[in-house]
């Protein structure tokens, strides 16, 4: 081996030691409030969302001049919430740095209780991508339902406040707003559930029988609470809380919040607090994973005034696909052609494997 070689691999050795070390949020006092379900549970969204955001700098977040707020879109007839600048920002200034201990990953998974979980899947590489992001929603799932975690937070004041019904491919296909979908979008949405209803038959009911603790841990569901008289599972059951519903909204919004960046020489998919806030647009944002500082970096290319909608350019999408997953069909979005397939330009795309 080479002098080079083996320095490249001893590089690669140490930045995959990072990630893993790193990918573990650090263990502050459980009897931390924010830390608890409870904490959040009694709050409307607006409330959770202000919490959350004066608490960025005890979790580590540094985004100072980022503020949430809601904005018109005409195209769609609604507000959407979305991050906003507080002050000017000057270029080529850092809006926001996200440890990657904040993240939610891959990695998060892997570095927890799930690991058994991940492993059953390790022999069918079919459906990776989507697999990936599955494992990102039941580790969401059940971190939201637990009574204490270090993801609380995010989750209940960020995270949940996204209407899965917002997303068209999660619209169960018997509900009138599925029906009001134009039959192109609807068959969009049917490829979709009908991967994620595949993904959960083979690997995650077996991974709710095999591994039940893993899906409690921390009081998030009861695994041996019985169905009812009609079939129907607890609310408090495992079986409940990790259904193909549950798993097929959460799985969506995944999807329509994650990133995509090389990390650590590998491409990975992760959710990023209070970047994932950023609606589509171009407003001369750039971000990217810093390998050596083991942090998500949003930088501006130039001045962006006080007041103004953060925004990120997702990528190019034809029109069917973009309503499909984000529920809006950007101005310049071309038509689908058959199998269409986005063309993902620059630093983010949301999860379409």
């Amino acid at each position: 081996i080479s002098v080079g070689a083996a320095n490249s691999s001893r590089s690669l050795m140490l930045g995959l030691l990072a990630l893993c070390h790193a990918a573990t949020p650090p263990a502050p006092s459980s009897s931390a409030a924010w830390m608890q379900r409870s904490h959040w549970i009694p709050h409307n969204d607006s409330e959770r969302t202000a919490r959350f955001m004066r608490l960025l700098p005890s979790l580590g977040l540094h985004c100072p001049k980022v503020g949430v707020s809601t904005f018109w879109y005409p195209s769609i007839g609604r507000r959407l919430r979305g991050a906003v600048a507080l002050e000017p920002i000057a270029k080529h200034e850092e809006v926001c740095v996200v440890p990657l201990a904040n993240m939610i990953s891959f990695l998060s998974v892997q570095n927890s209780s799930f690991a058994p979980v991940l492993r059953m899947a390790d022999k069918d590489v079919s459906q990776r991508g989507l697999w990936e992001a599955a494992a990102i929603s039941l580790f969401i799932l059940r971190e939201g339902a637990r009574d204490s975690s270090p993801h609380a937070a995010y989750i209940h004041a960020s995270f949940s406040g996204h209407d899965p019904a917002s997303i068209p491919k999660t619209l169960p296909p018997d509900s009138d707003a599925f029906r009001a979908l134009k039959p192109s979008v609807q068959a969009t949405a049917r490829r979709f559930q009908a991967r994620v209803a595949a993904l959960h038959q083979r690997l995650i009911a077996p991974a709710l029988q095999q591994h039940p603790a893993a899906f409690a841990e921390g009081g998030a569901c009861d695994p041996t609470a019985a169905a009812s008289a009609d079939g129907a599972a607890s609310p408090r059951s495992c079986a409940s809380l990790y259904s193909l519903r549950r798993v097929t909204e959460v799985l969506g919004v995944v999807q329509a919040r994650d990133w995509n960046l090389p990390v650590f020489g590998r491409t990975r998919q992760f959710i990023v607090p209070v970047c994932d806030m950023l609606n589509f647009g171009q407003i001369g944002l750039r971000v990217r994973f810093d390998d050596r500082r083991s942090s998500f970096l949003l930088w501006a290319l130039r001045p962006i005034a006080a007041g103004a909608e953060l925004l990120f350019y997702y990528g190019s999408f034809c029109q069917d696909e973009a309503l499909s997953n984000y529920g809006f069909v950007p101005p310049v979005s071309r038509p689908c052609e058959g199998s269409s397939k986005s063309k993902h330009k620059g630093s983010k795309h949301k999860g379409m494997p």
